[in-house]
């Protein structure tokens, strides 16, 4: 009799054959093989941090769970300078020759990004008050924003090296943990009477603090005060190159400001009501399995090969993803209380632009593995993205608030990605010959 682990990886098998009419292939079922043990516990993390938000918006209501929007949205800005070296780290310590190189590049990465980070919060604590005169925020909510930038950078940076050295049921248990804390401390608040968005705000910051600090006790012996000039540049080169791309990516919360600017932060609030269990959800799904795939893309001699693979799919996951996140939507609103109104429109409009997101990732990741030149193509992909949402969003939020919001997203992100398809052959490899998305790879 089979046992149950092998039924279950018969059960995956059998659509994998089905949609690329071949076997699995040892590096499909690595890949596959990693993926599901960090799906076991971001899974299950993952429906603590939805117990969390669902918690926040119900308690809060929809201005201040718009004014956590806000935060999150801002702390993403402001991230950028302290978090642009993290990417290149990864790509670079998974295709290193051993791991002694490896120990190299992630130590002066991490000497990099303190460096960053230090430098960009008293920057941005020395003209607070002009950043919240442009952005139109509470001095407070600036500082709050800077300082969820400062954590979770510091939570990202210093997670990410477990996926290099593929230490994938470490990098699963702790992003779980960051979910059962940030969880534990909100409860905490909220039995000694603290329900305000200050004390969800410290919630984040305290789990990204602690799980950050796990981190590095797990990985403390390939963290040295080692500096390498040589891979300085190289982290750095990559840095520069993707400087314009992260700068509209990370302005892609412009549409929580202008919803913020021409309505209301209770708007906003509502507006992240959808975008948690469909953008967020979809986002977290190609976590779990970029968790593996980027290092695994990085290795990669033949990444054109790669973009097929996960070009076949495309229609079976949106049959899936689009009711998925419709379903979850449906289910976040009934949790949320009548203070939320439900409208199955937006819903359907969200849970596109969730499957949306989803491919957009999958393919800006693969583009990311492929170092300098790849970078370069998701920094001219993010520009792209960036305007058409600004126009798209100065134009329609006035005039139908939140649906144009949406609508604006499934747009940008379908422009990105058909900008990212033309640019297949950056990739190399099997697309470097003339049939491209014909062959099997």
């Amino acid at each position: 009799m089979k046992s149950f682990k092998e039924f279950a990886w018969r059960i995956l098998s059998v659509p994998y054959e089905l949609i690329f009419k071949e076997r699995m292939s040892r590096d499909a079922t690595m890949l596959l093989t990693s993926s599901s043990h960090v799906a076991t516990g971001i899974l299950f993390g993952s429906l603590l941090t939805l117990v969390f938000n669902i918690l926040s918006a119900r308690i809060l209501g929809p201005l201040n769970f718009g004014n956590l929007g806000l935060i999150i949205t801002f702390g993403n800005i402001f991230g950028l300078s302290m978090g642009l070296a993290i990417y290149p780290m990864i790509v670079y310590a998974s295709s290193a020759r051993d791991e002694a190189e490896q120990t190299t590049i992630i130590s002066t990465a991490y000497i990099l990004i303190t460096l960053l980070t230090v430098a960009s919060v008293a920057s941005y604590v020395l003209i607070s008050g002009l950043l919240s005169q442009v952005f139109r925020i509470s001095a407070t909510l600036l500082l709050f924003s800077v300082a969820y930038a400062a954590t979770y950078s510091f939570f990202v940076v210093t997670i990410n090296p477990l996926r290099v050295f593929f230490k994938m049921k470490t990098y699963a248990l702790l992003n779980t943990f960051q979910s059962v804390v940030v969880l534990g401390v909100f409860l905490a608040f909220i039995s000694n009477n603290i329900r305000s968005w200050e004390g969800a705000t410290v919630s984040l910051y305290v789990s990204y603090v602690v799980v950050g600090l796990l981190s590095v006790v797990f990985l403390r012996k390939y963290i040295t005060l080692r500096f390498d000039r040589s891979w300085s540049k190289k982290i750095m080169t990559y840095v520069w190159v993707s400087v314009p791309g992260a700068v509209a990516g990370v302005c892609l919360g412009i549409d929580r400001i202008l919803i913020n600017v021409f309505s209301s932060t209770a708007q906003v609030g509502i507006y992240n009501a959808y975008f948690v269990p469909s953008m967020t959800v979809s986002l977290l799904l190609w976590g779990i399995f970029n968790a593996a795939f980027l290092p695994y893309a990085s290795r990669s001699r033949d990444k054109g090969a790669i973009f097929v693979k996960i070009t076949k799919p495309v229609p079976y996951v949106v049959i899936v993803l689009v009711p998925l996140f419709v379903l979850i939507e449906r289910f976040a609103f009934l949790m949320y209380g009548s203070q939320y109104p439900f409208s199955w429109e937006l819903a359907f409009f969200f849970a596109l632009a969730g499957t949306t997101s989803f491919f957009l990732a999958a393919y800006s990741s693969l583009m990311q593995s492929e170092g300098s030149r790849g970078a370069k193509v998701n920094s001219n992909s993010g520009i792209i993205q960036f305007i058409a949402l600004a126009l798209l969003d100065v134009l329609l939020i006035p005039l139908i608030g939140i649906l144009g919001a949406v609508i604006t997203l499934i747009v940008a992100y379908s422009i990105t990605i058909f900008y990212l398809v033309l640019r297949r052959q950056t990739l190399g490899g099997s697309l470097a010959e003339p049939h491209t998305l014909s062959g099997d790879g």
